[in-house]
This record gives structure tokens, sequence and C-alpha cells, in this order.
């Protein structure tokens, strides 16, 4: 799919609906960034973006996905051919540039749990102590791990909404993440309360 053709069939059909940039964005729930982004054939919106785009642009997906419009009451079985396989390797590149950011993701949230994890074992060697080890990780690396992927996850998901792609999974990832270190001090208020064990300071 050719994205200048396919941006610059998005910008006509938006200007035949009388619409602005931000127009369009506000109806589909991303930024005038990203509308100005596919029109310039910079990327291609997310996938589950084309039938709402579609419907606000007063086209039909078939059209939009062949960035052209169809007056032919009967259509031809390769335009419908074509529409399909355009969808299924735009959500295919749309899947595995997921896949990449998400891999990326992963890798520095696993470095930095290993350097806390590298810590929390030098504490072990030191003092000899594993019960303290194991205290220092559920109460000290645990919420640090959560703090910074949901950090992480939440910074993607922000890039995500402004880019025009579906954040709203990312976003309830980041936010699941961010509670993590909330329940660990919860649970660790009550237990100090109760006298259950002994919380490391």
């Amino acid at each position: 799919m050719d994205a200048k053709k396919f941006g610059a069939f998005i910008a006509k059909c938006r200007k035949d609906q009388h619409m602005t940039q931000s127009d369009l964005a506000e109806v589909l729930h991303v930024t005038d960034k990203a509308v100005s982004r596919w029109e310039r054939g910079v990327g291609f919106p997310d996938i589950n973006t084309i039938e709402p785009l579609a419907d606000a642009l007063g086209v039909s997906i078939l059209e939009l996905m062949q960035s052209k419009k169809i007056d032919d009451t009967m259509i031809h079985n390769d335009v419908a051919n074509n529409s399909l396989t355009d969808t299924l390797e735009m959500a295919n590149k749309q899947r595995q540039q997921e896949r990449k950011t998400l891999l990326l993701m992963f890798i520095i949230i696993l470095v930095v749990s290993l350097i806390v994890l590298y810590i929390d074992l030098s504490m072990v060697i030191v003092d000899g102590d594993f019960i303290s080890a194991i205290l220092f990780f559920i109460f000290v690396a645990l919420p640090f791990i959560g703090l910074i992927g949901g950090i992480v996850m939440l910074i993607y998901s922000f890039y995500r909404k402004r880019k025009g792609m579906f954040y709203k999974q990312t976003l309830f990832i980041a936010l699941c993440l961010l509670m993590l270190p909330v329940i660990i001090m919860i649970f660790m208020f009550i237990m100090a309360m109760s006298g259950g064990f002994p919380v490391p300071i």
C-alpha cells in the first residue's frame, strides 16, 4: 500500500467533508498530529481506526484501502482481494512493529530488574541473611520494577496515542504495573501494623 497515496486520499476526503485535521482527530480520538502524519504519508493509522476513519470520511472501507472512490455498484473480485491484502499487510506491519517495541521495553525492564537482583544478591553474599534478601526483593525490588515498567509502558501508551494507534491496552498494562508498588506498600503497612513480620527499612 502506498502511504503517500493513502494520505492524499484521506486529506481529499476530509476536505470534501469540510473537516479540519483537528475535527477529524476529535472524531477518531487521536491527536491532530497523528492525522497530519497520515496525510503526509509518514505512517498508517492503527488497524482499529480504519472503520471509524472510513465512516468519518464518508467512504467505504474498500474505498479507503484502495485510496480511491469506487463508483461501480459491482465490485470486481480482484479489487476486493487487493483491498483485503492491503488491510492484512497493514495489520501485519503494525503487529510486527508492536512486537519489536514490546520486546525492546521488555529488555529494558529486564536489565533494570537484573541490576536490582544483582544488588540483592550482593547483600546476600555480604550479610549471609537470605530472609533479608527475600524481603528486600519483595518490598524494594518488585515495587521498583513495577514503577520503572509502569513508567515505560505509560510513555509508550502516550506515544501510541499521539501516533493515532490503539493505546488503551498498553495504558491498562501501565496502570497495573504502577499499582504494584501501591499494593505492596499497603501490604507492608498492614503487616507492620499487625506485627506479622519485620519490614526492611
